[in-house]
């Protein structure tokens, strides 16, 4: 029998071998340091939040709770258990009677925009960071649990705003556009695309300025202003690609002549139709080359979800509606602060069914009761008439003016203004 030696290692062939095992470790320790796990603070819930009782009547009187900073939204951020604020890079869970942290989730990324999306089904608070290529950089988490859910980065304006509907959720700032489904993939992008996978994917207007969008059914209503065109443009637009993998565009039209005023505002959208607040800042375009244009007046402007103008309501309102002035649906009504009135549309057809002067902002539907905030307290209404069955005062410290969001969750009402989050309870 033959005995073959033991290959012995020269000295380049331990050198090689260190080397490797630098690199390997040099190349973990960059992995671990910019992994976004190393950046993360995260605190679950120990138990998952129980449901919220819906209230059974509206409380006699309201006392406040509890208030918290959250700068980064606008309106009430209501999951399904717990109330949402989002401040620097923190999103917090909170109990809505104690404003006791449930759950937090922190980054050492500046926060843009904050989102509860489908409480009633998925239950996720999505959550939009901004890094170097935008406010692209999105973590969903379990509503009532902070659990991560899922995460998606891709290229995003430096601001954007986000809203939802029962399926997808829209993106929005001034030059670009996303939708993404409850998983996180991406329906369509829309406006400036800096490295289109396909050409000819996207309608042809170039140099356009995204001003407002809503979301309803499988379709996008955004109102734009594209190039040198003379007036804004209400463009309709598919959630998700068509099946040649092309952005479906069900129509796109001017809906004022001039834009020197403030842009009108994409408010509501609905499978029946589209809601359009005009602060009547620019003449509306004529509905044909030989109809003279309208004159201009602040009102809620109708379309089908193909963009086609059907009926215009006049109502009470500034020429562009104050910073913080969100739309707000529940309970089949949405409501929109003008400036001037709030405004209460039907949530199917998006019909305008009544204003009410007096009000400050968008409300939420407690025990089929319309609440909506007034300079002196919460104005309780019929919310099929808009009657006004009475009203609550409420003490607002701090408060120093501008409209006001207000959400329910139970029998907790929650108000925001400002940076401010404001829960009231049953007295």
């Amino acid at each position: 029998m033959v005995r073959i030696r033991p290959e012995r290692r020269t000295p380049v062939d331990l050198v090689v071998s260190a080397a490797i095992v630098v690199i390997l470790l040099v190349v973990g320790l960059v992995v671990w340091v910019n992994s976004t796990a190393r950046h993360t603070d995260s605190a679950q819930a120990a138990v998952t939040a129980p449901a919220v009782t819906a209230a059974t009547a509206v409380p006699a009187r309201l006392t406040p709770l509890w208030h918290a900073r959250s700068p980064v939204t606008s309106t009430p951020a209501i999951a399904r258990s717990l109330v949402i604020t989002a401040d620097g890079g923190s999103v917090v869970g909170r109990d809505p009677t104690t404003g006791h942290e449930v759950w937090h989730y922190r980054r050492d990324l500046g926060l843009c925009a904050v989102l509860a999306a489908w409480p009633s089904s998925n239950n996720e608070v999505l959550a939009a960071y901004r890094n170097s290529r935008g406010c692209g950089e999105v973590t969903a988490l379990d509503g009532s649990s902070g659990q991560r859910e899922g995460s998606r980065s891709s290229d995003a304006d430096d601001r954007i705003n986000l809203a939802s509907d029962s399926g997808y959720v829209v993106s929005q700032g001034p030059t670009r556009l996303e939708t993404w489904g409850s998983n996180l993939v991406r329906g369509i992008e829309y406006g400036r695309v800096d490295a289109p996978v396909k050409p000819g994917v996207q309608p042809g207007r170039t140099g356009c300025r995204l001003m407002s969008s809503t979301i309803g059914g499988d379709r996008v209503a955004i109102v734009e202003h594209c190039g040198n065109e003379p007036g804004y443009r209400l463009t309709v637009l598919g959630a998700v690609l068509n099946k040649d993998e092309e952005v479906q565009q069900y129509g796109s039209s001017l809906i004022t002549d001039g834009t020197s005023g403030p842009p009108p505002v994409a408010i509501a959208m609905s499978s029946s139709g589209i809601a359009v607040y005009d602060g009547g800042g620019n003449r509306p375009a004529p509905a044909s080359n030989d109809a003279p244009a309208e004159a201009p007046a602040p009102s809620v402007r109708q379309f089908t979800t193909d963009g086609v103008p059907t009926v215009v309501n006049t109502v009470a309102g500034a020429p562009a509606p104050p910073d913080g002035a969100v739309p707000v649906t529940n309970g089949g009504l949405t409501s929109y602060f003008t400036g001037g009135t709030t405004v209460v549309l039907n949530a199917q057809n998006v019909h305008p069914i009544y204003q009410v002067p007096g009000a400050i902002g968008s409300g939420d539907v407690m025990a089929d009761r319309l609440l909506l905030p007034t300079a002196t307290g919460i104005s309780v209404r019929d919310a099929a008439t808009g009657r006004e069955v009475r009203s609550i005062p409420v003490q607002r410290d701090g408060y120093t003016g501008g409209p006001i969001s207000l959400r329910v969750l139970g029998t907790t009402v929650i108000e925001q203004w400002g940076s401010t989050v404001q829960a009231y309870g049953p007295a």
